[in-house]
């Protein structure tokens, strides 16, 4: 069988898990596709945890490979073809060879449902909860999350319920349901929205929920209260005879890295600009717990949904209007208590640090990237933005570097993506910085300021089309 690449360090494994609600998540008032209710609605969370993983040389009840599409393979064939928007018939002929002999054949190199590594000097494992974007999955993102538990994080990778996958199989009113990618255009309204793009900010509303509550079931989980079938606790699936007992005390539970790519990166901006929610069936529950955040990893964020001006990290220590914080830069004019980046630490707001990694093709989205800029700038001396030249928006996911049809390119992306990323969590320092990062790897180049930028056509507006001045390997710290 071909296997994505396997990355030096720990054996990684996988478990597949739900987190069942008591009360259903509803969001917004969007008439969805053979659904007989408005709103999205959620009745379970779905992730899949990568982590290090207690494998043996010889263990033959724990076989490595896990399939890189999970479900039913004509769910997902389905799914695919509703994403991309073709016929059934180019499905038929294209799409669905493709999805058979990647979906059945291609394998993730990790471990199923394998016991969890104890660390050395029973230190605890950080925590990294990741969101996909739009048409991706807990699996589309394969190499990313084990590369990352290869170096010692455990990784919880959301499976979104709010229609931003290809495909899930998902309760309904207590019985299973399959739910396919859902477009803007095919949605209908009891009201019509004031926002631009209205489903997704439903989406991102569930997004939030998702993510809370995961975390709380982690968290329930590996304390001493995680034996339990009750709502709002983890739920393995397909996991047999699975080995918890590994997981009480081995999770660092503070200072946890909350990641995202796309419409993951802005789900991760709305957590940290916005108060905790209240579950929307609860109308006098509390708020969630605010997540003890220390790392943002953010990968080519869509920011289009998010209110502008802003996003900007939002703390208790401001004044409490019930509003999202918007402005791109905290300062002394605005509703913040005089709080602004030199002074955030004194006044009691501790900003998570933040890494954001960008593809040349939204670095040239000028209007996008300049907004990305004014937020990265406003979030303080603890931020940094980077470009890789000649990365695509989806080479932070798996389609760039499978076996048989994967290129060097690639494969070299993914590296410094995951170097990066690896340097950014293990670093203790606020001061870190890109240059150390990539000092050891002498075939990447680094620049300081943007290279020039290369006329290659035309779009049909007849603007012009550009690519940036550099090579596979050149990386632009802004």
């Amino acid at each position: 069988m071909p296997f994505l690449k396997t990355p030096d360090g720990y054996s990684v494994g996988t478990v597949e898990c739900i987190v069942p609600v008591e009360k259903p998540i509803i969001a917004g008032n969007a008439k969805i596709r053979d659904y007989d209710e408005a709103g999205i609605r959620v009745e379970e969370v779905a992730f899949t945890i990568f982590y290090p993983a207690d494998v043996q040389s010889g263990d033959k009840k724990h076989r490595r490979g896990l399939r890189w599409l999970t479900g039913p393979l004509k769910t997902e064939i389905a799914g695919l073809k509703q994403f991309l928007g073709m016929s059934i018939w180019i499905a038929s002929l294209l799409l669905a060879p493709f999805i058979y002999v990647f979906g059945q054949f291609i394998k993730i190199p990790v471990y199923p449902n394998a016991p969890l590594l104890r660390s050395e000097a029973d230190v605890k494992w950080p925590l990294v909860i990741f969101s996909h974007g739009l048409g991706g999955s807990p699996t589309a993102y394969s190499q990313v999350c084990v590369r990352l538990a290869a170096a010692g994080k455990v990784v919880v990778s959301l499976q979104h319920r709010d229609g931003t996958a290809p495909s899930c199989i998902t309760p309904y009113k207590g019985h299973p349901r399959t739910l396919l990618y859902i477009h803007e255009n095919e949605v209908q309204w009891a009201e019509k929205p004031k926002d631009a793009l209205p489903l997704r900010i439903d989406q991102l509303i569930v997004r939030q929920h998702e993510i809370y509550t995961a975390y709380a079931a982690v968290a329930k989980f590996v304390s001493a209260s995680g034996h339990s079938d009750t709502p709002g606790s983890i739920q393995f699936i397909n996991a047999g005879e699975y080995d918890k007992n590994t997981w009480f005390g081995a999770v660092n539970l503070e200072d946890i890295c909350l990641s995202g790519h796309s419409f993951g990166g802005c789900t991760v901006f709305t957590i940290l600009s916005t108060k905790p929610p209240t579950h929307p069936n609860y109308p006098n529950a509390e708020p969630y717990p605010h997540l003890p955040i220390r790392d943002l990893l953010i990968l080519d964020p869509w920011l289009d949904p998010l209110p502008s001006p802003g996003p900007a990290p939002f703390s208790t220590s401001l004044v409490d209007d019930g509003a999202t914080l918007v402005s791109t830069e905290l300062n002394d004019n605005d509703e913040t208590n005089g709080v602004t980046p030199k002074n955030a630490k004194s006044a009691g707001f501790n900003r998570p640090r933040l890494l954001v990694i960008t593809s040349e093709a939204f670095t040239l989205w000028k209007t996008h990237f300049e907004r990305l800029e004014g937020i990265v700038k406003g979030w303080g001396p603890d931020s940094k933005l980077v470009t890789l030249v000649k990365c695509a928006h989806t080479s932070f996911s798996d389609y760039h570097v499978f076996p048989l049809t994967g290129t060097k390119s690639g494969l070299r992306l993914m590296d410094i993506i995951s170097q990066l990323s690896v340097y950014f969590l293990d670093s203790k320092s606020e001061q870190w910085s890109i240059e150390e990062a990539l000092k050891d790897t002498p075939a990447i180049k680094v620049h300081t300021k943007m290279p020039g930028k290369i006329v290659i056509g035309k779009y049909k507006d007849g603007r012009n089309k550009h690519k940036l001045d550099g090579e596979v390997g050149h990386v632009i710290i802004h």
